[in-house]
């Protein structure tokens, strides 16, 4: 085990080796160490986006630099992570029904609750539910969200000709994560899963707090959440890494299993260092009557590249996909979301929020597709985007899909600075410029700021926003 260790530690780069070593040093069973083969071949086999492709011409690959990074780094030893102070006191909330850490790959620390402990409910890091839950876990890790899935690839992998170029760019034709999901699949390390059983019921907030600092690492956390029949649960996902000169990488993925009548509210907080790209797969799969809640918050890294697919299964379903972000400097947000309906009768409502400011650039690309037999479907999607600088730019793409003919389904989309009435409206009364800014792009955020039921984790996000502005 020391021997793979220590080559892992310094080979850089990725290769099946690595990922042998990988699962040996985890010493993971036989069925996990085949799922990450699988997707490393289907990594093999695909193609880097083309510059041209519709899904990824607005971001560019040219600056990523894949071969420093290092796919893992050992574990500590059991040594308590030195995290800073603002995550210590999120660590260290009351409030909260229980903790998970991860510090580079490694779970670090976790605490439930009595109650819902003797309930049943499992809180705890992916390797760990791997080791001692592989009966709930093995039945849905990497369907989802990662190239696992062949109900997800099927149909959807992109051909190419001999040029490189994919041939459709839709999502119906091209799942466009599918190159960097796969190099998640063979090399996912550390991440949370909950798991919540038939009609149980968590009322105090669950956290998960995800930190790297080690040089060079590459982190492929993987969120896997499990709701049972009836059940119902709340959990915030903060990602947070060390600001250094390097490059980093980070490639995550997550996967929400919502069973019939089950309810969810998931936070998915980012806000890496500037020296880090980070993309992410998320993908929720939602049975009759369920009822989700997803909000998204963006402030951190230098390149995000984001798919989030809501796959409304089952009649009855109704899902509420919030986000904001907020870009500074020369910060790169690309977002994708996917409204798929696929039985009748559902709802999704989508809103996304930003602000962006300097030279920072955004892409909101927002589909709603209704499938044929999703009869009476209700779908609404909107993005409203702030420019507080003149160099700053969002492009937002509100797209439809619809093969049913009894639906309601609409969408829009906005992109300006600050309205100047309610500027002059604020100056006045006394109030200096910069402080009206900021109070109305912090009531501009304000409604998506209190679904967080955490006042540890609004005050972190709040104060964070009000450094953007330049307060």
């Amino acid at each position: 085990m020391a021997n793979n260790a220590a080559t892992l530690e310094l080979e850089t780069g990725f290769s099946k080796n690595a990922i042998d070593a990988l699962s040996q040093l985890k010493n993971e069973p036989d069925w996990v160490h085949a799922r990450r083969l699988e997707a490393w071949h289907l990594y093999e086999e695909t193609p880097l986006p083309a510059p041209n492709d519709e899904l990824w011409r607005r971001t560019s690959l040219a600056d990523l630099k894949l071969d420093a990074a290092i796919a893992f780094v050992p574990a500590m030893n059991g040594t308590t992570p030195s995290l800073p102070e603002k995550f210590q006191q999120i660590a260290n909330d009351a409030n909260a029904g229980g903790v998970l850490v991860q510090y580079n790959s490694t779970g670090a620390y976790a605490r439930l609750a009595d109650q819902p402990s003797k309930r049943g409910v499992i809180f705890c890091d992916l390797d760990a539910a791997i080791r001692e839950h592989p009966d709930l876990v093995k039945p849905y890790f990497m369907t989802q969200a990662v190239t696992y899935s062949e109900n997800r690839y099927a149909s959807a992998k992109p051909s190419t000709t001999k040029s490189g170029k994919h041939e459709g760019g839709g999502y119906g034709n091209t799942i466009g994560d599918m190159k960097f999901a796969a190099l998640h699949g063979a090399f996912f390390s550390g991440g949370t899963f909950l798991y919540v059983p038939r009609g149980v019921v968590i009322d105090l907030p669950l956290q998960s707090l995800t930190y790297f600092d080690a040089p060079n690492l590459a982190m492929f956390t993987h969120t896997l959440i499990v709701v049972e029949e009836g059940a119902a649960v709340t959990l915030i996902e903060n990602y947070a890494s060390k600001e250094n000169q390097a490059q980093r990488f980070s490639n995550g993925a997550v996967e929400l299993i919502l069973k019939p009548g089950a309810s969810l509210r998931y936070f998915h907080l980012q806000d890496l260092a500037r020296n880090v790209w980070h993309f992410t797969s998320q993908t929720a799969l939602m049975d009759k009557d369920a009822s989700l809640t997803w909000l998204t918050g963006t402030l951190g890294s230098a390149v995000t590249k984001a798919f989030l697919d809501c796959k409304l299964q089952g009649a009855g379903a109704n899902a509420a996909l919030l986000g904001f972000f907020f870009g500074d400097g020369k910060q790169h947000f690309d977002q994708h979301t996917f409204q798929n309906h696929i039985a009748g009768h559902a709802t999704s409502d989508l809103l996304y929020k930003g602000a962006l400011k300097d030279n920072a650039y955004s892409v909101f690309r927002g589909l709603i597709r209704v499938n044929p037999d999703a009869q009476r479907s209700d779908a609404y999607q909107a993005n409203r985007n702030i420019l507080l600088s003149q160099h700053a730019h969002a492009d937002s793409i509100p797209e439809l899909e619809i093969e049913a003919n009894d639906v309601r389904c609409t969408h829009g989309a906005t992109v300006g600075p600050i309205d100047p009435e309610q500027m002059f409206y604020l100056m006045a009364r006394g109030i200096p410029k910069v402080a009206a800014e900021r109070l109305i792009v912090e009531g501009f955020f304000d409604p998506l700021m209190q679904k967080i039921p955490l006042e540890s984790i609004r005050e972190e996000l709040t104060q964070a926003i009000q450094t953007k502005i330049g307060m």
